[in-house]
């Protein structure tokens, strides 16, 4: 802290608080305010407009303005109900629908897995496993080594997934963001008719 010059202790030294004090009662003079109309509306006007059980901007009684308050909300409510319930509607289909196209993709896969087991299953006649032997026998003769090739990239593909089986997983994540939403919503309209029931 910086110490004070001389200049700043005289005029500190001179400073008598009972003197100014004397000074300010002898020089004050007291100014009320000046009397006008204003555009706007005092606090006792409001006041008073209260009191009576108007408002006193709208004219309206505070009663028939908290009605109307009510009403409004009650409508907003039930608007917001009705929108809902149509989304929800619209889910709930949605979902339908893609639950009946697995089940359908299911069938269809169940149905050529048991086409594919009974081929197999039914005996060769003797041509044909004479037909097979011969045709395996030139073409082991001709290129074994493609031969290998071959086995050896079939195996290395099979084991990465079909497309199918991709297709499955995105419906079924998609099923389940649906549930989801339905289940969002389904809570909004449970809220939104509790609000309207407290009203």
């Amino acid at each position: 802290m910086k110490t004070p010059t001389e200049y700043e202790l005289q005029h500190i030294s001179l400073y008598d608080p009972i003197k100014a004090h004397e000074y300010y009662l002898r020089t004050r003079k007291l100014k009320g305010r000046k009397r006008g109309s204003s555009s706007t509306p005092s606090t006792s006007d409001f006041a008073r407009g209260l009191s009576n059980g108007r408002d006193p901007r709208t004219g309206k009684a505070m009663e028939q303005i908290h009605r109307e308050a009510r009403a409004k909300q009650r409508k907003e409510l039930s608007d917001r109900i009705q929108s809902l319930s149509s989304k929800l509607q619209k889910l709930e289909a949605r979902i339908r629908e893609i639950e009946a196209e697995e089940a359908s993709e299911d069938r269809k896969g169940q149905a050529k897995k048991e086409r594919a087991a009974k081929e197999r299953e039914k005996p060769d006649t003797a041509a044909e496993k004479a037909e097979k032997a011969r045709e395996s026998k030139k073409d082991r003769a001709k290129n074994q080594q493609t031969q290998k090739s071959k086995a050896k990239q079939a195996s290395d593909t099979s084991g990465g997934g079909s497309s199918t089986k991709e297709k499955k997983s995105s419906s079924g994540s998609k099923l389940s963001d649906l549930r989801a939403l339905a289940t969002k919503v389904k809570g909004q309209i449970a809220v939104a008719k509790q609000k309207l029931a407290a009203l």
